[in-house]
């Protein structure tokens, strides 16, 4: 049971870290989101996974797809990479859904 609820928990707390910034934490952004993104696969599973619209907050200028390995590392992922549609059904399958960061 207790290793059901890490993976939660870990999520939790990297959404918490992305909405810092609303508190006057001017540097939390750059961070925490996307300010680049590739196209290389991730080969590593993935515990949670967020979108990133352009701009959602002032210092993340990208579209991306924020990916959180079993490691703790975050992947930024190109929107238009030729792989990720497929990734993301995986995960769908996995019941992990990218919620979308406002």
């Amino acid at each position: 049971m207790a290793s059901s609820i890490r993976p939660g928990l870990t999520c939790m707390c990297f959404i918490m870290l992305l909405f810092l910034h609303a508190q006057g934490e001017p540097d939390i952004n750059t961070n925490n989101c996307c300010i680049e993104v590739s196209t290389r696969r991730i080969n590593e599973p993935i515990k949670c996974c967020f979108e990133q619209k352009e701009y959602s907050y002032k210092d993340c200028p990208v579209h991306a797809y924020i990916f959180v390995g079993e490691s703790g590392k975050k992947y930024c992922a190109d929107p238009k990479s030729n792989w990720l549609s497929k990734r993301l059904d995986k995960l769908k399958k996995r019941g992990i859904t990218c919620n979308v960061l406002s």
